[in-house]
């Protein structure tokens, strides 16, 4: 292993292992300070959510409006981790009270007649939503992006699934698909991060007005399983993270195959994009996408 893969590991051995016998005051302003020192030093993910963020934005990069808001969604990404670190210590009724929900009654009465396709930006905080949703509904199966190094992952997967998530690495062997599609006709919730191509098999779409290539797979399986597509978006309020859940995804219910069934999975995520749009206008600081998502806005290796 190399030794920044060393280092890498070894912090998160500490986050896991450490950071829970520390108040959760000092755990916070930890975080808090390597939010701050990540902004003062223009490190690459850095600037490349400050460009992420000047679309949604609708202003130029050098904006002061996104540096400030890039201050507030750094801090809110530093959250993200302190509290996923200490998600295995919280006790079900700790993890529960801690969210708050909004417009919850649709998906749950889809869920009463079968499984649910879930779809949601990196926002807020995912896998305490996920680790929610497992608890409050009593299933939520999804696929996790392979990490590197290889220990990282292990305890991300680790914490997912000692907190009721159904996990599948996403490792590009094949399976995944079927995987999710049996656990919707099984009657679970299948969740799944919408606003960015990280398998690099998604479609064009128009998202905040330029074209991204964006996961059609949510689209695809409500397709095929006849079963309702959901949207949500998950951001901090306070000492709350709140779960807004959007209302059903309408699209006619047929059966395709081939092209006609890509055109209309196409179709359905550029629904989902528009959705994704409102919920990130509305919280820009809690997006937490520090990874390219239009190929015209890629940062470059010089800090500006």
């Amino acid at each position: 292993m190399k030794l920044k893969d060393r280092a890498i590991d070894a912090g998160y051995w500490l986050g896991w292992n450490v950071l829970w016998t520390l108040p959760t005051p000092i755990a916070r302003w930890l975080f808090d300070r390597i939010a701050v020192v990540s902004l003062r030093m223009r490190v690459k993910g850095v600037r490349q959510l400050e460009l992420n963020l000047s679309r949604v934005l609708n202003v130029e990069p050098s904006d002061e409006v996104v540096r400030e808001v890039s201050r507030k969604a750094m801090r809110s990404y530093m959250r993200y981790y302190c509290e996923t670190f200490l998600l295995p210590r919280w006790s079900d009724e700790e993890l529960l009270a801690r969210v708050r929900v909004e417009n919850i009654e649709p998906i749950q009465k889809a869920l009463s007649e079968g499984g649910v396709i879930l779809t949601l930006p990196h926002s807020g905080n995912w896998d305490h939503a996920g680790a929610w949703a497992a608890v409050y509904f009593g299933s939520m199966c999804t696929v996790a992006e392979r990490l590197r190094p290889e220990g990282v992952f292990q305890k991300f997967l680790k914490m997912r699934t000692g907190r009721g998530m159904t996990i599948m690495p996403l490792t590009g062997e094949g399976g995944t698909y079927e995987y999710l599609r049996n656990n919707v006709n099984e009657g679970r919730l299948v969740a799944l991060l919408g606003d960015r191509d990280v398998a690099k098999n998604g479609m064009g779409n128009q998202f905040f007005g330029h074209r991204a290539s964006l996961p059609i797979g949510a689209a695809v399986l409500a397709i095929d399983t006849g079963r309702p597509l959901f949207t949500c978006s998950a951001w901090y309020d306070s000492e709350q993270l709140v779960i807004t859940f959007d209302d059903e995804v309408q699209f006619p219910i047929s059966e395709v195959t081939g092209r006609e069934r890509l055109r209309k999975a196409q179709e359905i995520t550029a629904q989902v994009a528009t959705r994704f749009e409102t919920h990130l206008r509305r919280h820009p600081d809690n997006w937490h996408q520090l990874q390219p998502v239009w190929s015209d806005l890629v940062a470059d290796g010089t800090k500006s």
